[in-house]
């Protein structure tokens, strides 16, 4: 199994991103990949944003209906934004709340109602916080769209120190 944490998660992004690029999604939502498990680093009373990277089907816009954590335990998802990936801008991955030193934060909007032009990719992004002193998980990010829903492959835990989970 794959540990990733702080800068190493942007990189998983980008190259999830790149990826998907340079793929044609043909008619099929592209939304997660191989099985990846993440450590983001979450002092207890912090809130952060975790984020993963999507492709519209090329036959048809994506109308997303919700964005939320799958199986989540010990952390409670507050906001959830896209960011159409557009114009040169980089995906954000797992930021501090708000990751105002981001340039693609700017071009946020609300995820309910929010449409994915056909082909196009977008960053999926949550606002996660823990719900108390004890460390949170979660089995995947789900994305409930018009027509269907689909989680990516990603399982997330949210500590206070990420170190010990990147030791083995």
């Amino acid at each position: 199994m794959i540990r990733r944490s702080g800068p190493a998660t942007l990189g998983v992004v980008l190259l999830v991103g790149v990826a998907a690029c340079g793929s044609d999604g043909g008619d099929e939502l592209v939304f997660g990949g191989d099985p990846v498990s993440q450590c983001v680093r979450m002092p207890e009373g912090a809130s952060m944003v975790v984020g993963a990277v999507m492709r519209a089907p090329g036959g048809s816009d994506l109308v997303v209906k919700k964005i939320g954590l799958d199986g989540a335990k010990g952390v409670k998802t507050d906001k959830a934004f896209i960011v159409p990936l557009g114009s040169g801008r980089s995906p954000i991955g797992n930021a501090n709340y708000p990751p105002a030193a981001h340039a693609a934060w700017e071009s946020r909007v609300p995820a309910e109602n929010a449409t994915v032009k056909a082909d196009e990719e977008a960053n999926l992004l949550l606002v996660v916080s823990r719900s108390g002193a004890l460390d949170g998980s979660a089995t995947g990010m789900r994305l409930d769209y018009l027509g269907g829903t689909k989680t990516n492959s990603t399982t997330y835990t949210f500590r206070s120190d990420c170190s010990s989970a990147n030791a083995g």
